[in-house]
């Protein structure tokens, strides 16, 4: 997924303990309650396995694929170390029937659930891997279809299809192994597997797993990337790297503090990673095929001198892709900022329609510390256009003076129509410049046409 893909390179390539830190809490409940159904319930093994993994998982980032399904992996992970945990402690097995009757955190018990607990990880892992991550993400990781679909590249209704189908194919493989389960039953077990593991426990295992890491030494990635952290001066404030290795009883700890946003000549990039639901790569509205920005090219870019964090796309709805029944937020709330600036630099266009100019599509709102706020309307053939570039639209560029065409490209869908793709940049002058700005909103009108962003700079 786009999220755990940039997670991983902030980690990789800047040392973003932070970054790695929310990977950990992000998928702790699948790794945890695989290793706890096949440690027989222990607890305090289950915490060991997943410590182990996310170990590797540090050790090991920079080596992933870049579109690895990292539940996948992690499920895998956590299959093979807890596997080798348990060969280990056999002779804790009386204690492990006690402890799964006081930590059983799994579905309530029952018959049924009981022959297929231990046979469910083995099963799945017989599953192809596509089959096995969208049973992962949508049962494990509680993932919309939507999500599931664009994790495997796929539409929701086959994402929809492929989940059924894995269903079905679980079922008959535990079958096929003597263990009777009905439909219903399995989805109800499977839809139970992302657990809440005790309070703050990702967090400490995710502090200890780092540590590891470094004691353990690198498989080849992570010397590289402390001797990357040590060197990197520009856009990467490394304020820390404390280090006080295990000596005996000695404790370990380990310590990075990295900007999350690049600071660079007097800006702030800010990451929308977490709100994407469209990928640059393909395109994210259902009825047109080949309308993507794949030229834009993720990363951090210079657009017209502006710097920008660019990983896809934040489509917002409209009456019209809500006529079609696509399935887009009316608005964005609480993006934070936490920094002050003399202008917002806002990555955007329209899509779907043109509303008439002077419609007012979309709106920034600032929220300050201090509770004040400040509102900015985006208007249609002021503040921005369609992201397609007609040759026969009666405006070329918008009318307002803080707002230019930062980015044009191509795609197959534009092309067919001797059309070509572009981006707008719009600056929002702050009115309160000396106030930090907390979070930003950005929100739809619920125009004709629907606004997306790609990229949101903080100018100081």
């Amino acid at each position: 997924m786009a999220d755990d893909a940039v997670l991983l390179r902030w980690f990789t390539e800047n040392g973003d303990q932070e970054a790695f830190r929310d990977l950990v809490c992000r998928h702790f409940g699948l790794v945890y309650g695989t290793a706890l159904r096949l440690a027989n319930g222990d607890a305090s093994l289950a915490e060991d396995v997943a410590q182990t993994v996310f170990t590797d998982l540090a050790r090991k980032a920079g080596l992933l694929p870049r579109d690895i399904i990292l539940p996948g992996w992690l499920h895998k992970a956590a299959r093979f170390a807890a596997a080798k945990a348990v060969r280990g402690e056999q002779r804790r097995r009386i204690r492990e029937e006690e402890a799964f009757a006081m930590h059983d955190l799994t579905p309530e018990s029952t018959p049924e659930w009981d022959r297929v607990r231990p046979a469910l990880d083995a099963a799945m892992s017989k599953l192809n891997a596509a089959d096995r991550n969208a049973i992962l993400l949508h049962y494990f990781e509680q993932k919309s279809l939507q999500v599931v679909g664009a994790a495997l590249g796929i539409s929701d209704d086959a994402a929809q299809k492929r989940v059924s189908r894995a269903l079905v194919k679980l079922r008959t493989i535990l079958i096929r192994s003597g263990i009777a389960v009905s439909g219903v039953s399995l989805s109800s077990f499977l839809s139970a597997g992302m657990l809440s593991p005790p309070d703050g426990l990702a967090a400490v295992v995710a502090k200890a797993s780092l540590a590891k890491a470094v004691a353990l030494g690198p498989p080849g990635i992570f010397a590289g990337l402390i001797q990357n952290l040590t060197a990197t001066k520009a856009g990467i404030a490394i304020v820390g790297l404390l280090a006080f290795l295990f000596v005996g009883g000695a404790a370990f700890t380990f310590k990075l503090a990295v900007s999350r946003r690049a600071e660079s000549r007097g800006f702030i990039t800010v990451d929308l990673s977490r709100y994407m639901n469209g990928r640059l790569d393909r395109s994210w509205t259902p009825d047109y095929e080949s309308n993507f920005l794949d030229g834009l090219r993720e990363g951090r870019r210079v657009l017209n001198r502006i710097p920008f964090e660019i990983h896809g796309v934040v489509q917002l709805e409209g009456t019209e892709w809500k006529r079609r029944d696509y399935k887009f937020p009316e608005g964005i709330d609480g993006i934070p900022i936490r920094s002050g600036g003399r202008r917002i630099h806002l990555l955007h266009a329209n899509s779907a329609m043109a509303d008439p100019s002077g419609t007012t599509v979309a709106s920034l709102i600032l929220h300050y510390s201090d509770g004040d706020q400040a509102r900015f309307d985006i208007r249609q053939g002021m503040e921005v256009l369609d992201w397609w570039d007609w040759p026969a639209a009666p405006a070329k560029v918008p009318s307002d003076t803080n707002t230019t065409v930062a980015w044009t490209g191509k795609n197959p869908a534009a092309a067919s129509q001797g059309a070509r793709v572009r981006l707008f940049d719009t600056a929002f002058v702050n009115p309160q410049p000396e106030k930090e700005i907390q979070s930003v909103d950005y929100i739809s009108a619920m125009a004709g046409s629907a606004p997306f962003m790609v990229g949101l700079t903080i100018e100081h």
